[in-house]
């Protein structure tokens, strides 16, 4: 049995996100290497602090999205499935003469995350007392003689908490969740609670040619500092936030009709026929059940209202919208303790 959109709105579910890349970063040179690597400021991170981060090409590309924590004299990088593996090797491959080591953890541990209204309380249900309120604020807690770590992170909207969970204990924690009827959250649920909070998935909602930038004001917010200094893309990235913008915008749309649009199809204007296009589409219960979708539009087309046509059969109408019918709670501005994946 899974969690429903009830559910969580109210109560709590969890996602199985054990395929997620884990990093340890240690060394002495370690804040000087990951800081010449990633978009965002690692400076003024503290035990129990983190930052969300992204990674680039040279020339502004995204690469992956993520975020770092301070802990224990290292950094520990949280990546998504879709991208750990490029980015170990990219940062193996950038150690040269630096004090640097890494050091993967997902072979003894995975990543399991409570989210919904009543996360804390499922928490200390089982046991286990949540990290503070700020965004990616974090502890490590025993839980029946094993070490999890507990990261606030809200992943829908609804506010929710990361759990770094050695294996040996993976399987007793699921167990203990769902005795408190926190269940688990499947594909097709997370997909509509990620749309409604605005949160990009790698390889889905952007891919090899998408600029950093181009995620828009919400992405470019929590992930990338314009005052840190150099790191990989940074040129690119400095570039265009002097000049003021990119070409196109990953926007929320309210699509008209019974359709959900494929993602990749094309979207129109009265005078324009290729404005952009559609990278998902859910029904959306934040919407009232209407279509939600989420895609690439050119800039001149992005003011919210603005009316486009969407190249299904038959042709539909979508609307853009202001923002995510229901942004991350407590999101911010980019410094150390901020929201994404």
């Amino acid at each position: 049995m899974n969690a429903t959109y009830a559910q969580v709105a109210e109560y709590a579910g969890w996602l199985n996100l054990t395929d997620a890349g884990l990093v340890r970063v240690l060394g002495a040179d370690r804040l000087r290497f990951l800081q010449g690597q990633t978009t965002n400021d690692l400076r003024d991170l503290r035990e129990g602090q983190g930052v969300y981060t992204a990674f680039c090409t040279p020339t502004g590309q995204l690469l992956s999205n993520g975020y770092v924590l301070e802990a224990e004299d290292g950094f520990l990088l949280v990546l998504p499935a879709e991208t750990w593996g490029e980015i170990s090797a990219r940062l193996s491959e950038a150690i040269i003469l630096d004090d640097v080591v890494l050091m993967p953890l997902q072979e003894g541990m995975g990543l399991l995350s409570v989210q919904g209204g009543a996360a804390d309380e499922v928490l200390e249900e089982v046991g286990l007392d949540a990290p503070p309120h700020e965004p990616l604020s974090h502890h490590t807690r025993l839980w029946q003689k094993a070490e999890i770590r507990l990261v606030r992170n809200d992943r829908t909207g609804f506010g929710g908490v990361d759990l770094l969970v050695p294996y040996a204990v993976m399987e007793e924690l699921q167990t203990a969740l769902v005795a408190t009827a926190c269940l688990p959250i499947d594909d097709a649920l997370a997909t509509v609670l990620r749309y409604e909070a605005g949160i990009p998935q790698a390889g889905v909602d952007w891919g090899e040619r998408t600029l950093a930038a181009e995620m828009g004001a919400p992405f470019i917010r929590r992930h990338i500092s314009y005052t840190k200094g150099c790191y990989v893309g940074q040129e690119v990235l400095m570039r265009i936030h002097a000049r003021g913008h990119t070409n196109r915008t990953w926007v929320p749309l309210q699509v008209q009709g019974e359709i959900l649009p494929p993602r990749g199809t094309p979207l129109a204007a009265p005078d324009r026929a290729d404005v952009g296009w559609i990278t998902g589409a859910v029904r959306s219960p934040a919407l009232g059940g209407a279509i939600l979708a989420w895609g690439f539009v050119r800039n001149e087309y992005t003011a919210p209202d603005t009316r486009l046509q969407v190249a299904t059969k038959p042709h539909a109408e979508a609307t853009v919208l202001p923002n995510a019918p229901r942004p991350p709670k407590a999101s911010g501005a980019s410094s150390s303790c901020l929201q994404s994946w």
